[in-house]
């Protein structure tokens, strides 16, 4: 905000640094950019590699487990999928047009597109849980062992559903009460109160 001078009423008013605010959506876009791209390249690359160290195996051993190879297909699906959404998700950040409110909804739409990778990933998660569990009965292991992978995926699932409200949903709440400030500031004119915007 500019402090300035109204000489006809003769009382302080202020201004809007738009540089400064656009800059701030800027960031923000970036940063749900940043987040995206980071998530996708890391459900691509471990889905690979589990799926591969499922398969080089049962390949050396010739030794094919049902629930195994499904698990493996699953995973190799959800990689190539994920790389489907994330080719859609670049082409569609130039959609958008090139303004302070533009950059928000690009970052919005981004925010949006987490929060939906994030819920979609934890169903995901059951599906590999049914698969791992059903392939241990299989292999007759121990009890205890099936305990330990039981509770292993309960932890990640916690940390996952932490993770969706703490960063994801988060994001998208504060991107979308920035939105709403910003078109009620347009709407009521440059005395409006943007300082937690910046």
């Amino acid at each position: 905000m500019k402090k300035i001078w109204d000489a006809q009423n003769g009382q302080a008013m202020y201004a809007i640094d738009e540089t400064a605010l656009h800059n701030r959506v800027i960031t923000k876009k970036n940063k749900a950019r940043r987040t995206a791209d980071l998530t996708e390249k890391i459900y691509i690359g471990a889905n690979i590699v589990a799926g591969l160290m499922i398969v080089v195996p049962t390949i050396i051993k010739n030794k094919v487990s049902v629930s195994g190879m499904l698990m493996a297909v699953l995973m190799f699906f959800a990689a190539g999928y994920i790389v489907h959404r994330r080719k859609r998700r670049l082409k569609s950040q130039d959609d958008f047009e090139k303004s302070m409110l533009g950059d928000l909804d690009n970052a919005i739409a981004t925010a949006n597109y987490q929060v939906d990778f994030s819920k979609a990933s934890r169903y995901y998660l059951l599906g590999i849980v049914i698969l791992s569990l059903t392939s241990l009965v299989e292999a007759h292991s121990p009890w205890w062992v099936i305990v330990l992978v039981i509770v292993f995926f309960i932890i990640i699932y916690v940390a996952a559903k932490w993770e969706y409200r703490t960063f994801y949903a988060s994001q998208k709440s504060d991107l979308r009460g920035m939105r709403e400030k910003l078109v009620s500031m347009d709407n009521e004119g440059p005395e409006s109160s943007v300082d937690e915007m910046l």
